[in-house]
């Protein structure tokens, strides 16, 4: 239910987690102070008792309800700041990892995935560590805590809520493993309509030239339903386990009860203590139900994650530490093929030298913008070499590189604004 690759992304900001989790379990014994203290007023109200006999519940009850506000507030503080500091962390990562990797496309992802999943896919890796890791730690310890305090009460009781709270985890056990096919086909989905969208919209102009475009709205309507498919499985799929988590916690508390009411009869605890049982036994199941429900909120960002530790493990082209500079720049016996397949380069050499216009024609396909990306460093040439004033480009710095050297691309995009 951890995933220990989205812990190491952390880093050093995985202290964060732990700073939630125990205003968790204040505000859990701020609660069972607020009950302890309705059922005395109770009990001192029926055996009729003295005036001053009130005075320590009328002290304690409102001391707890402010205290629960307060580690309440707290406890969203810290939250919110593991959330804060997950999206800075992980976002300046990723900004980094797309800027070293020094192209527009990743392998692992095209432009419009690494858009989505460096945007939304962060802010559900964002919910996936401030919602979700709090609340499964707080969920380990509560009925814990919630057992020790009604063993005290009413044994039987406590110990049936006990054995029933771990039937929720076992649920969620049983739906991770078909939950993480349908967020690995969900973001598969998500990212492949973002990819016909952008599609459309960066060859809208060539769609209006040649009348495609009712053809491309047909294939964007079609991943649309494709989308709508997949999301309407996934609700069906929370739908379905949050209605066996709540019969489950609705079945568990109402069994402890039974017990509370029983021991009632057998005179072992009075009605005030069957009450003070009554009051727990519904708070047991409450944190186990909540961790069940930041469970969806969790597989989604685990999908997300992984896609966004598949782009940060990317490997990336190496560069040495030389300075460079010179004029002119050359292309040396130059091969060149993409994934090993087709050659789209083969053995060429050619000398661009510098204040003098060198004109690169030829049909679309034959490599032209494949020397440019050669020039950028953006791709390695299979074999060969490209240098500047003799020394072969990768063996200097990128960013003395790319100070000697400009590109304007062709693409240009007209907005009807002023300049």
């Amino acid at each position: 239910m951890i995933d220990k690759d989205l812990l190491r992304l952390l880093g050093k900001d995985r202290k964060y987690l732990f700073q939630a989790t125990p205003f968790m379990v204040l505000v859990l014994l701020s609660n069972i102070a607020i009950n302890f203290c309705i059922v005395s007023f109770l009990y001192l109200f029926s055996i009729d008792a003295l005036g001053r006999s009130y005075l320590l519940p009328a002290i304690l009850l409102p001391s707890a309800v402010i205290l629960r506000f307060l580690f309440g507030f707290l406890g969203e503080r810290a939250k919110e700041r593991i959330g804060r500091e997950v999206r800075k962390k992980i976002r300046r990562k990723a900004y980094d990892k797309i800027l070293r990797l020094g192209k527009s496309e990743s392998k692992s992802l095209s432009l419009s995935g690494m858009t989505q999943v460096t945007v939304e896919g962060i802010e559900q890796l964002d919910l996936h560590y401030s919602s979700y890791l709090p609340r499964f730690f707080y969920a380990m310890i509560a009925p814990v805590i919630l057992f020790l305090v009604l063993a005290f009460v009413s044994f039987r009781a406590s110990l049936v809520l006990l054995c029933l709270v771990p039937l929720i985890p076992i649920s969620i056990i049983l739906f991770s493993r078909y939950a993480k096919r349908i967020f690995a086909k969900y973001w598969g989905q998500y990212i492949s309509m973002g990819d016909d969208f952008l599609d459309a919209l960066q060859g809208f102009r060539e769609l209006k030239i040649f009348d495609a475009d009712s053809r491309q709205e047909g294939k964007i309507k079609e991943s649309s339903e494709s989308f709508r498919r997949i999301t309407m499985k996934v609700l069906v799929m929370q739908l379905f386990s949050t209605t066996i988590m709540d019969f489950i916690a609705y079945a568990g508390a109402g069994l402890g009860i039974l017990m509370a009411i029983l021991d009632m009869q057998g005179q072992t605890i009075t009605a005030f203590a069957c009450l003070f049982v009554i009051l727990e036994a519904v708070e047991f199941f409450l944190p186990m139900r909540a961790f069940g429900s930041a469970f969806h909120v969790a597989m989604n960002g685990l999908s997300a994650g992984k896609k966004i530790l598949d782009l940060l493990s990317e490997e990336e082209y190496g560069w040495g530490g030389e300075s460079l500079q010179g004029k002119d720049m050359e292309l040396s016996h130059v091969s060149f093929s993409y994934d090993g397949k087709k050659t789209i380069l083969d053995d060429v050499s050619l000398v661009l030298e510098r204040g003098k216009m060198t004109s690169l024609v030829g049909k679309s396909g034959c490599g032209k913008s494949t020397v440019v990306a050669l020039l950028l460093g953006q791709i390695r040439p299979t074999s060969g070499k490209i240098l500047l004033s003799v020394k072969d480009i990768h063996d200097g710095q990128r960013e003395s590189l790319y100070r000697q050297i400009a590109v304007v691309s062709p693409e240009t995009y007209l907005f009807h604004e002023s300049i």
